[in-house]
């Protein structure tokens, strides 16, 4: 054992250091460590390397030498261990420290570099058996990063930390402590640095932007070293701040009072004790923080010492004589001034005296009760003086008598890392009669145990996590920089659970990557834990001992699952299992979730135990978790084939996981999801993207761009250029294998394309292949799997679209009706995910407008109300858009404004629920004719404009000529005849390109009657 004040080695049975008289550190029972097999981490290296070792070399006789790297040694390992480091490697005056390693603490960087200042400030004073300093200079390159460490034949590790680490230092001059970006941002504000700006580092391609440590900030609060203290308004802590409020009321005016505040890490019990400081700003009061550090929960009354020298004003340089000054300046306010309270204060802050106060002739435990007697006594006088500031004018006021009482909010951080000493001196405070006006306000941790003087009455407030409304309300006031889409907002309340350090954190990593990827939207692939977030939740993993390995276990399998599929995967003995489980029940990371149901607490915590989850361990758990869903367990993948796709891809069976996809695509397209399906199906094509080619891919390629074709015409457009490049793919893949599979519904989706695109020269020809086709299926002369019917309908639909816009009607309604003819809504509604096109009610659509254009007005009117009750029949979203689509461009035809309207008004309300971008635009375009009949030209015309653009950001150039008839009849009415003539001028050379002839009858009778006036 150690002594923390003076580092030497203290027998083990004593109380007290036989050196300098500090008590010894309390034994504690530490966790169970994880045995050191191979891991994956975060952990932050220290690499430190004496200054000049070859110039030493040759001035020190080889003995000498030995002692000073062995002195060297000893000091880096002594303070590795004071920072819960772990000394990897020693190579000659080269040493290597892991934090994080083989036990994770919250705050490993910190610790790393607390370490780096103390190996700094402590090599100088090494000095050989006769008392003369070696000389030794030392520099410090600290990085974080993830790596994978653990005990083979010796310590290995793998990843570019250590490599990192090495090349900072070589960077850093004599003396200097220099930092990788990423360990000065989960340090925080902690520390004050100097930035050096990008530094090339050997072995890595691009530049490191390099900071040196210039020293420790003082900060007073857990919540203030994260630079959150008062940055933003509290929020969802309104019922617990009148609490405190009202036990502060409490005090002001009688007897002191003390209410613990209790909550996990990051709930925000620190901030909520500035919250309480802050409202009190505009009424006399006095605030002390007292903040218990994990660092030194075995020094001396720390917390304590540390609010003297910060309040004293104690400066890093300040010489021995200096600290005594202030020190005696500020015990002076609470009156105490006998030289040998002072000697019994300047020896607890460890300054040197040299002969000022007559000598301490006691033993240490003797010292230590007077020193906390004088406490005691120090912040019983505060609560009626004013503690010494920064500023000599208010010190001189204070002197001149210009003070008055005021009451005292004493605020006691993180008790759960307390030093045994302190925990005994704030029990005498609470239970002192003297300390009036008093509030302390206490903070732990759940764990954190104390039976508090019987007195003391303290009463106990407990923090939830926020709830949903409140989480959402702290994103928004986090992102003042970047609008976050709501989609990225949901992934944010999703994985932070209500907690304030959390979701902010959280908030943080997906505002740099929103703003990376210059506003596209997020997905929860690639975003995994904050690293300011990684080591906190890693301790916890950490603490299970062999229970860490059920937990990542847990963690292959989702954020909530049955307890007996658990049992199933981790495979291990019954008791063993039992045991385990109620560890990790016991620890708060994992809760019942319902009769034979588990859930891990934290999203977060479930993310960090999969990430630190070996490879090929993964590998393993999923393909236990496939046999398990296809054996005994099957009935939990039943109508579920994602989840069998999710862990096939991760147990690297990406073949059969892509096959799943597809038929989860297929499931979501006859549930009337398009969107869930395309996303099925474009995970099954990114799944086969690490398959060797070979027919068994080529299939399976096929069948997921065959469905994700329609897919994409219903969400993006006939016209889109992502429709266009599925569709093209997939015939080329078509015309590549043995039968050409799926060659019919593949020839015709990329017609359809070229439809959409009024590529008509291109989609003619396909559209006679298909009929030709169809027509030699139908004669029994072909069999490519498709039923007659099928195909005769499929071809005749498409060949009547493509009659009807070139202007061929009566061709186009002969095939639309031979279409029409030959469906059944019973039998065809399994070709609807094939084509993703119910060919009754489209089919009836253009036979509506086929009608239309044959003068048949009424069979037209009829046709169009029959494919609105059909589409309301079958409870097909997209179908029912198209028969919207049928009515009201019917009714605008018949010159029926008030029709069109009620159908327009009707679409665009339905198809933006839906996403279906093509019809939103075609009806608002009806609805602005329509509103310019009514007598509102400027806003009809408004709606039209936005109606066209939004139709061609989907891709579609067919219908464009109809539009612009529509718009001609609304700019004739405001008088702009000019512009309606230059538009219909546009349309007519656009006809010239494209052949699209249905509507030039309508544009040369504008054109004309506008050039008449």
């Amino acid at each position: 054992m150690f002594c923390t004040q003076c580092g030497v080695r203290a027998m083990a049975p004593s109380r007290f250091c036989g050196q300098c008289g500090a008590r010894l550190p309390v034994p504690v029972p530490a966790p169970e460590a994880p045995a050191r097999e191979i891991s994956r981490r975060q952990m932050t290296v220290l690499f430190c390397d004496l200054v000049g070792s070859t110039t030493l070399a040759e001035a020190l006789d080889a003995e000498d030498l030995f002692e000073a790297l062995r002195a060297y040694h000893t000091l880096v390992k002594r303070i590795a261990v004071r920072f819960n480091g772990h000394v990897a490697k020693v190579v000659g005056d080269g040493v290597d420290v892991y934090f994080g390693y083989p036990m994770a603490n919250e705050d490993d960087a910190v610790r790393a570099i607390h370490a780096g200042l103390a190996i700094v400030e402590g090599i100088g004073s090494l000095a050989g058996p006769d008392g003369k300093p070696y000389g030794l200079g030392v520099r410090v390159g600290l990085a974080t990063g993830r790596v994978t460490v653990g005990q083979t034949d010796t310590l290995a590790i793998a990843g570019a930390t250590p490599n990192l680490a090495a090349r900072i230092q070589a960077e850093a001059q004599p003396g200097q402590v220099l930092v990788s970006p990423v360990t000065r941002r989960i340090a925080g504000p902690q520390f004050d640095y100097d930035d050096l700006g990008p530094v090339a580092l050997k072995g890595f391609a691009d530049p490191v932007r390099l900071s040196a440590v210039a020293g420790v900030k003082g900060f007073n609060s857990r919540s203030a070293w994260r630079g959150r203290d008062g940055a933003l308004p509290m929020i969802g802590r309104e019922r617990e701040l009148a609490r405190l409020r009202q036990a502060w009321e409490a005090c002001r005016h009688g007897p002191g009072e003390a209410v613990l505040v209790m909550g996990e890490a990051g709930l925000g019990k620190s901030r909520l004790a500035t919250a309480l400081a802050e409202s009190l700003h505009d009424e006399p009061h006095l605030v002390i923080r007292l903040q218990c550090s994990p660092f030194h929960t075995n020094s001396v009354l720390y917390p304590f010492v540390q609010h003297l020298m910060a309040a004293a004003g104690f400066a890093r340089h300040d010489s021995p004589q200096a600290q005594i000054e202030k020190l005696e300046a500020q015990l002076a306010i609470a009156g105490i001034s006998e030289p040998q309270d002072l000697a019994l204060m300047a020896s607890l802050l460890d300054i040197p005296v040299d002969g000022r106060y007559p000598p301490l002739e006691m033993p240490p435990p003797a010292r230590l009760q007077l020193a906390g007697e004088l406490l005691v006594r120090y912040f019983a006088e505060l609560t009626s003086q004013v503690p010494m500031v920064s500023t000599e004018a208010l010190l001189a006021l204070y002197f001149r008598g210009v003070t008055r009482s005021k009451p005292l909010l004493i605020v006691f951080d993180d008790l759960h890392w307390i030093d045994p000493s302190s925990l005994e001196l704030l029990d005498k405070l609470l239970s002192t009669a003297r300390l009036q006006h008093t509030l302390f306000v206490l903070t732990a941790r759940p764990g954190f145990e104390h039976c508090f003087p019987p007195q003391a009455r303290v009463p106990t407030i407990e923090l939830r996590r926020l709830d949903a409304g409140q989480s959402r309300q702290m994103v928004a006031q986090l992102c003042h920089a970047i609008d976050l889409p709501a989609s990225s907002v949901d992934l944010i309340l999703s994985k932070t659970d209500g907690i304030p350090l959390f979701i902010e954190e959280m908030t943080r990593m997906v505002q740099d990557v929103q703003g990376v990827r210059s506003g596209l939207g997020l997905g929860s692939a690639g975003l995994g834990v904050p690293d300011t977030l990684l080591d906190l939740l890693t301790e916890r993993l950490d603490r299970l001992g062999p229970a860490k390995a059920l937990a990542q276990a847990a963690a292959a399998l989702g954020q909530t699952f049955p307890t007996d599929l658990l049992a199933a995967v981790a495979q291990l003995p019954a008791t063993t299992f039992e045991d385990q489980l109620n560890r990790l029940l016991a620890s708060g990371l994992l809760l019942p979730h319902g009769p034979g149901q588990l859930k891990f607490k934290h999203a977060l915590v479930e993310n960090t135990a999969y990430d630190t989850t070996l490879l090929k361990t993964r590998v393993a758990l999923h393909g236990r978790v496939v046999e398990c869903l296809q054996g005994e367990f099957a009935a939990l993948a039943q109508g579920a084939p994602e989840l069998l796709a999710h862990h096939l891809a991760r147990a690297n069976r990406a073949l059969e996981a892509a096959r799943y996809l597809l038929q989860a695509g297929v499931q979501s397209l006859q549930g009337g999801a398009p969107r869930e399906a395309a996303e099925h199906l474009k995970a099954g094509l990114q799944a086969l993207q690490g398959v060797a080619e070979g027919p068994a891919r080529a299939e399976v390629e096929l069948g997921l761009l065959s469905v994700l074709g329609p897919t994409t015409m219903v969400l993006m457009g006939p016209g889109s250029a992502q429709f266009g490049e599925v569709q093209k793919r997939a015939y080329a893949l078509c015309q590549s294998l043995p039968g050409k599979p799926r060659q019919f519904p593949i020839t015709y989706g990329l017609c359809l394309y070229h439809w959409g695109r009024a590529e008509f020269d291109q989609a003619l020809p396909l559209a006679q292949q298909l009929l030709h086709t169809a027509n030699a299926i139908e004669c029994g002369e072909l069999d490519l799997g498709v039923a007659p019917h099928e195909a005769v309908m499929a071809a005749c639909n498409m060949n009547g679209m493509i009659a009807f816009h070139r202007g061929e009607s009566v061709q186009a309604l002969a095939h639309l009706q031979r279409s029409v003819s030959l469906y059944q809504p019973e039998r065809d509604a399994a070709l609807y995910p094939v084509y993703l096109m119910d060919f009754g009610i489209f089919g009836r659509f253009y036979l509506a407008l086929a009608h239309m254009a044959c003068g048949e007005a009424e069979a037209a009117q009829q046709h169009a109300l029959d494919a609105y009750t059909l589409a309301q029949r079958l409870n097909q979203p997209h179908s029912l858009g198209f028969s919207m689509l049928a009515n009201f461009n019917i009714a605008v035809m018949r010159q029926e404004p008030e029709v069109a309207l009620r159908f327009a008004e009707q679409c665009v309300a339905f198809s933006t629920q839906f996403g279906f971008p093509e019809f939103i635009g075609m009806a608002r375009i009806v609805r602005g004719w329509a509103t310019a009949r009514r007598g509102q030209p400027e806003q009809g015309l408004a709606d039209l404009e936005e109606g066209v653009r939004l139709w061609q950001s989907t891709g579609f150039e067919n219908w464009q000529t109809w539009f612009v008839c529509l718009k001609a009849e609304i700019l004739a009415e405001l008088g702009r005849r000019e512009q309606a003539v230059l538009e219909i001028d546009e349309q007519l050379e656009r006809i010239q390109r494209n052949q699209e002839r249905q509507f030039l009858p309508q544009l040369q009778r504008w054109r004309a009657a506008l050039a008449t006036g």
